[in-house]
């Protein structure tokens, strides 16, 4: 197993990216810390819905009322991403792409919020034929069903960001959530 890194000790700048390679209809580069998978332990943080559309199912989470940590590590990654792909688009696309182009196509993984209103994050729950692909172990260290997290549980998270992932017209950050803890109030 690879080692986790606590979102609030994440140092960007050690942060490697492959080059993108053509898989079929998507480019597709590998993300690494420190020459290893990227896992990011998440804060604490509250269920506000399991949101199910036609095709897939989102873990929408809050933040802390108080923390916005995280949260402002994944806007610091967002950013990170959008400079190295600028920094990188010769050496990548055979041209230097204009960073307002790049700022246009990339799809964040964080989404802007009102003043007074609690940050929310939304991730993919990876299903593979029908099989949830993550984890979930409650305080006990058993492992549960997806059932187990109800809105306004508290989890913390471990999301394996996997790396770059382009389309024609959009580009953004592939994550998954790995793993997730039930954790007590």
């Amino acid at each position: 197993m690879s080692e986790v890194t606590r979102y609030d000790r994440l140092i960007l700048e050690n942060i490697q990216y492959d080059k993108p390679d053509n898989q079929g209809n998507v480019y597709f580069g590998s993300m690494y810390y420190d020459l290893n998978p990227l896992l990011l332990q998440s804060s604490r943080l509250q269920v506000k819905e399991i949101r199910d559309d036609t095709k897939q199912k989102y873990l929408v989470l809050q933040t802390d009322t108080q923390d916005f940590k995280f949260y402002d590590k994944l806007v610091q990654l967002d950013d990170h991403n959008l400079e190295q792909t600028y920094q990188k688009s010769e050496e990548w696309f055979s041209k230097e792409l204009p960073m307002d182009v790049l700022e246009g196509m990339y799809r964040r993984i964080t989404q802007p919020f009102k003043k007074d209103e609690i940050p929310t994050i939304e991730f993919k729950i990876p299903f593979h034929n029908k099989n949830l692909q993550t984890k979930i172990y409650n305080q006990s260290n058993e492992l549960v069903d997806l059932e187990s997290i109800v809105p306004g549980s508290s989890i913390i998270a471990m999301v394996h960001v996997r790396g770059l992932k382009f389309l024609k017209q959009t580009y953004y950050c592939d994550l998954f959530l790995s793993q997730i803890k039930l954790v007590k109030d």
